[in-house]
């Protein structure tokens, strides 16, 4: 069945999921965005360098997946999918988002890992309802302090970019359990993620840090922390060393 067909079906069907993964697709159909009740549309793994802009008919989309392709930007329009809860964009040649991201407030779980992004527009403090963001393996060399608005955040994971610090508003992201900060070039981090009382898992391998704050000690729910090559000549604090049910690699 051609892709025409494939929509056509879709269409008469009335289908609130398309898979439309591995099609070899480089431009999308127009007729694509006739599906007005798509809420959930794979692109996975095809050869789109972009999104037209008029994937902001598919009002109903709550599932945008469009990883491994080689998208270089999106337009702005995406923000007008504001029942997305579910963005999916790992494995592009993305190195910006359009400021309407901000507008995409029911979103739960972002993926923009494997990128080019350079630099994250400050709407991202609008996501209130992400609980896993994913922005390993880009080429950040800061991240906005309205990250640390996102109050339901559980998971970040900011591995593998070009970090010298990150911000101390951080320590704001009441539900954050696991931060992933490894292969950067952070020289420090700060106190305030001591406010962090449900942090399970503090992943800083391979940074500049000479020691560790020792108000990582008032992180109560605290399990992990791992700074393996990292410098170290300040030592880790003895009241971390001596806290019951930490476990530090290092």
């Amino acid at each position: 069945m051609n892709l025409l067909d494939i929509i056509h079906k879709a269409k008469a069907e009335k289908a609130t999921s398309l898979d439309l993964s591995q099609k070899e697709l480089r431009i999308l159909p127009q007729e694509l965005f006739e599906l007005e009740d798509l809420e959930e549309l794979i692109l996975d793994r095809n050869m789109l360098v972009e999104l037209p802009d008029d994937i902001c008919k598919l009002k109903k989309l709550k599932k945008l997946s469009v990883s491994e392709n080689d998208l270089m930007e999106l337009p702005e329009t995406i923000g007008e999918l504001t029942n997305l809860e579910h963005l999916y964009l790992g494995y592009n040649s993305l190195s910006e988002l359009p400021d309407s991201v901000g507008n995409l407030k029911k979103l739960e779980t972002v993926n923009i890992a494997k990128n080019q992004l350079l630099d994250l527009t400050l709407e991202v403090g609008k996501w209130e309802n992400v609980t896993k963001l994913s922005l390993h393996d880009n080429m950040l060399s800061e991240v906005p302090a309205t990250l640390g608005k996102l109050k339901k955040l559980r998971k970040l994971y900011l591995d593998n970019n070009d970090l010298t610090s990150i911000p101390a508003t951080l320590g704001h992201l009441e539900s954050l359990e696991v931060l992933m900060v490894s292969g950067n070039n952070l020289g420090a981090i700060p106190s305030e993620l001591s406010n962090l009382k449900k942090l399970k898992e503090l992943v800083l391998d391979a940074n500049q840090l000479a020691t560790l704050p020792e108000s990582l000690a008032e992180c109560e729910s605290l399990e992990t922390i791992s700074v393996v090559e990292n410098p170290l000549e300040g030592g880790i604090p003895r009241v971390l060393l001596d806290k019951k049910g930490l476990s530090i690699d290092q």
